[in-house]
């Protein structure tokens, strides 16, 4: 499933485990390992439930702490074990919180932290992004870093990415530009990377 054993040759037998699962249906990993210790991680494209699963192989395959978001409704005994185990935060999507705020303490409270997100929202097409990702490592000051998962080649990864400027419509240019090739499941659900067209 994965060079894993070359860049992280002492490995758990869960990982070696999870890579040969991966690897049983043609799959492999490619995580950096030069992964910042602390970087928001964009989850992208997101068009079918598959990309979960493919994600929680990768969790498991490398040595890297990752964490991502998942409706608090999720978390239910005793799948809540499980989730929190490979990095969940439950999140409550019911009630209107500064969402952006709670992130950014998370990172200032946290020594480690690769904090996934998927701008998308839903695995349904839109004309834009959601831009909460990009202001959480704005002010957290944060580098991102771009998680993928390519039906093309059957790789699921994580690259390293960069420092976003401030400047949001050049660093969405760049965003870009990585994931243009990158085919999510269903392909005609992705997502246009771009900025809310109706925003102010």
């Amino acid at each position: 499933m994965t060079d894993a054993n070359v860049l992280y040759p002492r490995r758990s037998w869960l990982q070696v485990a999870a890579d040969a699962i991966g690897g049983a249906f043609g799959w492999r990993v490619d995580v950096d390992p030069a992964l910042p210790k602390k970087c928001v991680v964009v989850g992208a494209p997101h068009t079918s439930n598959m990309d979960l699963l493919a994600g929680f192989l990768m969790m498991l395959s490398v040595p890297v702490r990752l964490h991502w978001l998942g409706k608090d409704t999720l978390f239910w005994f005793p799948m809540n074990y499980f989730f929190k185990a490979t990095g969940g935060i439950p999140v409550n999507r019911r009630e209107r919180t500064n969402f952006v705020a709670q992130m950014i303490d998370l990172f200032e409270k946290a020594d480690t932290l690769r904090l996934t997100i998927a701008p998308m929202g839903t695995r349904k097409k839109t004309d834009h992004w959601k831009t909460g990702f990009y202001h959480i490592a704005v002010a957290a000051k944060v580098p991102l870093a771009f998680g993928y998962v390519d039906y093309g080649r059957k790789v699921v990864g994580i690259s390293l990415g960069f420092t976003p400027t401030g400047d949001i419509e050049a660093d969405f240019e760049r965003i870009r530009e990585f994931y243009a090739d990158i085919k999510g499941k269903y392909p005609e659900k992705q997502s246009d990377i771009r900025l809310n067209p109706n925003r102010r």
